[in-house]
């Protein structure tokens, strides 16, 4: 006698799933935890600046419900700390920096230029490590967005 098929593979909700789908669902979106103590010496940022390799970089048109001078502040909700800013003409220029929560090697720089004229935002992303750049420049995309 043949042996009996073994039982369809159980689905997340203790349920069975019959029609094997459960493996096709995309895996939950990570978060991205950021050190809310987080510092950094402007010579540390500067020399980290000038040595990383862009990471990401984009541009985003952006309708800002808030100032550009209170960019720095909203940023800051999210543990996105503000190394320097300023406005010259038309561009306004932001530095920021986090580090990953746990894991304090991990260093998160974005320099983010902000055309008035247009509302277009373009953005450059260095990290020390690139496991969270996919998340922390899209954390910088949402905080633009809201």
């Amino acid at each position: 006698p043949t042996a009996a098929p073994p039982p369809p593979p159980a689905a997340a909700g203790g349920g069975i799933d019959l029609l094997g789908l459960e493996d096709a669902l995309p895996a939950p979106a990570a978060a991205l935890a950021l050190a809310p103590g987080a510092s950094l010496d402007p010579a540390v940022f500067q020399q980290q600046w000038g040595a990383l390799p862009t990471a990401d970089s984009w541009q985003h048109r952006t309708s800002l419900s808030v100032p550009l001078e209170q960019l720095s502040a909203r940023f800051g909700t999210r543990h996105v700390k503000t190394m320097a800013f300023g406005t010259v003409g038309d561009a306004s220029k932001f530095y920021f920096f986090a580090r990953e929560a746990g894991a304090a090697d991990t260093l998160l720089l974005c320099e983010l230029v902000v055309t008035r004229s247009t509302g277009v935002a373009a953005a450059t992303i260095k990290a020390t490590a690139p496991a969270p750049v996919p998340l922390f420049s899209s954390l910088v995309r949402e905080l633009l967005s809201s």
